[in-house]
């Protein structure tokens, strides 16, 4: 999981489905649903941000819609926490989630789980520096040293 400031996908990812192609009916949703061929994307759609939440599909554990005060929400569960999300026909989207991640799952047992946490750790830092540097956080200068600084390292 982790949080970017815009919705960008990674290389060679694709968006398969997502809910603003779909009829919206009641109070609008605070979450946008975005599900790739890697992982499914949430973008807050509240006050004009556009911070985004992201999880890979061998992340997920259990995805199931709840209800809470007369909501449902999508109660979204990793190993490390469990996540309550506004979106809408959280049924549909915890079904379609599901059988995104049991694709994925085929897709997956062939990787080892020891080297994908380094693999991973790596290039989740890469991506979290690839977004700073275009939301000028970073400059060109500061984006190379700290890309030098991460190949250095030994996760």
């Amino acid at each position: 999981m982790f949080w970017s400031f815009s919705f960008q996908l990674m290389p060679d990812e694709k968006v398969i489905e997502d809910s603003t192609q779909r009829p919206q009916t009641g109070i609008k949703a605070s979450y946008s649903v975005f599900l790739s061929d890697k992982r499914a994307i949430f973008r807050f759609d509240g006050l004009g941000s556009s911070l985004t939440q992201s999880f890979y599909y061998h992340e997920i554990r259990d995805v199931r819609p709840v209800k809470r005060l007369f909501i449902t929400y999508l109660d979204l569960r990793t190993d490390k926490r469990s996540i309550l999300l506004n979106i809408s026909d959280a049924e549909y989207w915890a079904g379609r989630i599901r059988e995104m991640k049991g694709g994925a799952e085929g897709e997956q047992t062939a990787v080892k789980p020891a080297a994908l946490s380094s693999e991973r750790k790596k290039r989740e830092l890469l991506d979290m520096l690839t977004i700073l540097h275009k939301q000028s956080l970073l400059t060109d200068d500061e984006l190379d040293k700290k890309i030098q600084q991460l190949d250095s390292l030994k996760l």
